[in-house]
């Protein structure tokens, strides 16, 4: 998935106008732009999950830091959620606000 993300991210900045940056500059954007993409990749996965998951998913964390990244994708998975999707409405979400086009509505 990290060259896609990788793909992903230039794409939105070339489409910022971003893509000819100094390299330096460049560089830092896109490694900013990826770890908040990722985290918000991370949370938008875990907020789908039902309690109980999340649970589990803390005591994997609290007992086992060192919890390879295959231990968590199968408490993720066991969970029902469409990590695929979720993932993609991110990515979704994360372009169209970083873009300016994100449609703003009222509650």
């Amino acid at each position: 998935m990290s060259d896609e993300l990788d793909n992903f991210i230039d794409d939105i900045l070339k489409q910022k106008g971003m893509d000819k940056a100094v390299d330096d500059v460049y560089d830092e954007l896109h490694a900013d732009l990826k770890s908040r993409l990722l985290d918000q990749i991370d949370r938008a996965v875990v907020s789908a999950m039902p309690e109980d998951k999340i649970d589990e998913l803390n005591d994997l964390l609290d007992k086992n830091p060192d919890a390879t990244d295959q231990d968590i994708q199968n408490i993720v998975a066991s969970s029902g959620v469409d990590a695929a999707q979720v993932t993609a409405q991110t990515l979704l979400r994360f372009r169209d606000l970083y873009l300016g086009n994100a449609v703003v509505t009222e509650a």
